[in-house]
């Protein structure tokens, strides 16, 4: 604990962060005969992977060399299918990174002209913004202890402004306990049991769960409750039964959960709002994403997730998908194990294992639009 209270010290007494920081997680792969233009990177852009980022020492963020990658800029491929159309909307909004080594030896003109038509399967990933705050906070176990001091945090805090942040709800959280307020439970915590706007919420999902139960197209009695009530870059994924009692489904509850980059609604790179339901966990599926948990909507808005490819898959939960939602978990079945975070629990794997198997649980997003009809 000692190195990471000076790892912090020395972090608050260094100069501003001028870089943009930008974490590249797993996306899939550009597919062969597709035509692709490639540019150098930002010079202002900080690139990291969030899986090497090390819970011992925090604030210790081991970058990517930027002349090691590539921004793509534009993907013309004759293949069809909402992966690669992910990819070219990506590739058009300055969200996609390639490697320079993942080019094959066939394709080094991609590197010396800045276009090719690929002769091979191509890795890329997702560069996206990081909420350092929301990690930092989960790091440190603070997930349902509020702050009355902390400001509303933008996804793109910059990490010397997420310690002094997290160092200053560390101090509240402190404090609190040794004056008694902080006590553990196995239910909700006070905050959100009289929180009327997470009971609205709740309530919504309850009825949404018991209407589809009767039609058969929701089977399990435990339903995933996603809190995006306020619109953060980073939401909590809560388990539940029928009768809104917390279910124990993994040893932490609630879990963080990403969104879609633009945020919530029915149209591309958006997170459905409301009752969605999983279908079972059979892998791998077609696409860029082999492993993820295919996902039917329930409400008339939100119908269209199944054909425009939004999934329940594994990810990075402090750094945005294209519409997807993400959790801590393995990308895909042959690297199962691999793509852990830091020494952080596979959620995900466990859920496929357990709870989302068979099928028919239902996941309801609490977004800003559902909020705003309990006012």
């Amino acid at each position: 604990m000692k190195s990471i209270f000076f790892s912090f010290i020395f972090l608050l007494s260094a100069p501003a962060f001028a870089q943009e920081y930008r974490a590249l997680q797993n996306v899939g792969a550009i597919p062969q005969g597709s035509e692709i233009k490639v540019q150098a990177v930002k010079p202002k852009n900080e690139f990291f992977n969030p899986k090497n980022l090390n819970p011992e020492s925090p604030t210790d963020i081991p970058t990517i060399k930027r002349d090691t990658l590539l921004s793509v800029n534009s993907i013309k491929s004759k293949t069809k299918s909402a992966d690669v159309d992910v990819l070219k909307d990506l590739a058009e909004n300055d969200g996609l990174v390639v490697e320079k080594s993942a080019f094959s030896a066939n394709d080094q003109s991609c590197i010396t002209k800045g276009t090719c038509t690929l002769n091979s399967d191509t890795k890329v990933y997702q560069s996206s913004s990081f909420n350092f705050f929301d990690w930092l906070r989960d790091i440190f176990g603070m997930g349902e202890v509020k702050s009355l001091v902390t400001p509303t945090i933008d996804e793109r805090t910059n990490p010397k402004s997420a310690a002094a942040l997290v160092m200053n709800e560390k101090a509240t959280q402190a404090n609190r306990a040794m004056s008694g307020q902080d006590k553990s439970c196995t239910e909700l915590a006070p905050e959100l049991k009289y929180n009327r706007l997470f009971q609205c919420g709740l309530a919504q999902a309850l009825d949404a769960h018991r209407k589809n139960m009767a039609t058969g197209k929701v089977t399990s009695d435990t339903f995933i409750f996603n809190d995006f009530k306020n619109g953060e870059l980073t939401g909590k994924m809560y388990f539940f039964n029928s009768k809104g009692e917390l279910a124990q489904v993994l040893p932490k509850s609630p879990i963080p959960v990403a969104r879609g980059v633009n945020e919530f609604g029915a149209n591309f790179r958006q997170t459905p709002n409301g009752a969605i339901v999983t279908r079972a966990y059979r892998p791998p599926r077609a696409g860029n994403i082999n492993d993820g948990i295919e996902l039917l909507g329930l409400e008339n808005g939100n119908m269209n997730i199944h054909g425009r490819g939004v999934l329940l898959h594994g990810a990075d939960p402090y750094a945005p998908t294209w519409g997807c939602l993400g959790v801590a978990g393995s990308y895909d079945s042959d690297s199962a194990g691999k793509e852990e975070r830091g020494g952080r629990p596979l959620y995900l794997d466990e859920l496929k294992s357990g709870l989302l198997k068979n099928g028919g649980v239902m996941i309801y997003n609490f977004t800003p639009n559902k909020a705003a009809q309990c006012k």
